[in-house]
């Protein structure tokens, strides 16, 4: 586990995605690449995604592929490339980050995301995804951080929503807040199943349900 700020913005999950083999990081910021590679044992690429630093936002990854809009320019898909199986594709809901929870069992898409984009994402990243909210929330990736072994919610999350999520992405999931009460615990929390880096504003109080969520179930 690691507190990190990265320019002095807690919201490090704005400028990270991770995988179990590798992390995409939007900033060539030392302490924060430094944090990603130790605390979740992956391999780190440093690159923007359709020219901007909010990878997290913008990319979906698990270990079978990685999915970004037809903003990414040739250059971050060279980059990409090397590390993941990298499909494009045309959304006008660009921050595909943003609009999908996925692990590699299973995944959450945003509800308004038509059926043909999420059947080109379904087959990219080789896994089920439902159209779904997590607490109400459409921008489901935001609303939740979900590894193969565990998962932190909004805590406003219906018990409906839960089960789906437990069923579809096979994990027992808890709910949480991160950075003294934000809600929207992806904007702040990275992980995968061999750790953690969260912003440097979380609690002790908060830290403790995170570890339990994510590593307990």
């Amino acid at each position: 586990m690691k507190l990190l700020a990265i320019r002095g913005n807690p919201l490090i999950g704005l400028y990270v995605k991770a995988t179990e083999h590798t992390a995409i990081v939007g900033l060539n910021e030392q302490n924060m690449i430094d944090a990603v590679k130790e605390e979740l044992e992956v391999d780190v690429v440093v690159t923007t995604v359709a020219g901007s630093e909010l990878v997290g936002a913008l990319i979906a990854a698990n270990s079978n592929g990685a999915v970004v809009s037809n903003l990414a320019t040739t250059k971050e898909i060279e980059k990409l490339s090397k590390h993941f199986d990298v499909r494009v594709i045309d959304t006008q809901m660009t921050c595909l980050g943003n609009n999908l929870c996925i692990n590699d069992k299973g995944g959450i898409a945003h509800p308004e995301l038509d059926d043909e984009t999420l059947e080109k994402i379904k087959d990219a990243l080789d896994i089920e995804i439902v159209k779904g909210t997590i607490g109400g929330i459409k921008t489901v990736g935001m609303a939740a951080v979900v590894t193969n072994r565990g998962g932190l919610l909004n805590p406003n999350v219906s018990e409906w929503e839960v089960k789906r999520i437990n069923k579809i992405m096979g994990v027992e999931a808890m709910t949480g807040t991160v950075n003294f009460g934000n809600d929207m615990v992806a904007s702040s929390l990275v992980a995968n199943t061999k750790g953690y880096v969260v912003g440097r504003d979380t609690t002790g109080f908060e830290l403790g349900i995170i570890e339990e969520a994510l590593f307990m179930g």
